[in-house]
């Protein structure tokens, strides 16, 4: 199960963005009761109180007080992932406590389940037992096509198509070899997401191959 934290790198922030989300941090984390700091939340007022001061005085556009904005604002970042690495360790995954600190929150992984896809043909191929299968071009990434088919002659269908045999392929289309001649198989065709995402598989076409 995914644990919910805090962020605690901080370096991708620009200037302003930096100092507000400082003190966002500092406010709802300033007298919390979920929370007990021993010098993280002190040392992080202090740091933010350095930079605004720092980052004010590069108004004047001089080279040496940038220099020293950019130190500050490496001191604060600093301060700023101990700040939330603590907290984590103290909310313990609780979504609650975590959103009254006023800090970022990491964004929850998510997964994109696969569409049941589209514009899948079923075209005799020109070698005996042979079919060529291709289907549209998804909108989102896939790792690849998976192209179902069942032999009648092994009995009757499996209602699963997950039980079928697959074709895998890197691309959009492939041909499928080994079929019996003049006899009616299915296909259906799934695109392949994450290894633990079931295939949302197509409609099922039956069709024959040529001698």
């Amino acid at each position: 199960m995914y644990e919910q934290k805090l962020i605690s790198n901080y370096s991708g922030y620009q200037d302003r963005e930096l100092s507000t989300v400082a003190k966002s941090g500092i406010k709802g984390l300033t007298s919390n009761p979920d929370f007990t700091f021993i010098t993280e939340l002190t040392e992080t007022v202090t740091a933010d109180a350095d930079y605004d001061l720092k980052l004010a005085a590069t108004s004047s556009g001089a080279r040496d007080a940038i220099t020293l904005k950019d130190i500050s604002k490496g001191v604060l970042e600093d301060k700023l992932s101990i700040l939330a690495k603590s907290a984590n360790i103290q909310a313990k995954g609780n979504l609650a406590k975590l959103q009254r600190t006023g800090l970022p929150l990491t964004k929850i992984p998510s997964h994109h389940s696969m569409d049941v896809p589209e514009g899948f043909v079923v075209e005799r191929a020109n070698i005996s037992g042979s079919m060529n299968v291709s289907v549209f071009k998804p909108t989102y990434s896939t790792h690849g096509t998976i192209f179902a088919f069942w032999k009648p002659s092994l009995g009757p269908t499996p209602t699963d198509i997950n039980h079928w045999f697959f074709r895998h392929s890197n691309g959009l289309s492939l041909t499928i070899t080994g079929l019996t001649p003049n006899v009616p198989h299915p296909f259906a065709v799934a695109f392949k997401g994450l290894d633990n995402e079931a295939f949302v598989w197509s409609a099922i076409t039956i069709l024959s191959p040529g001698d």
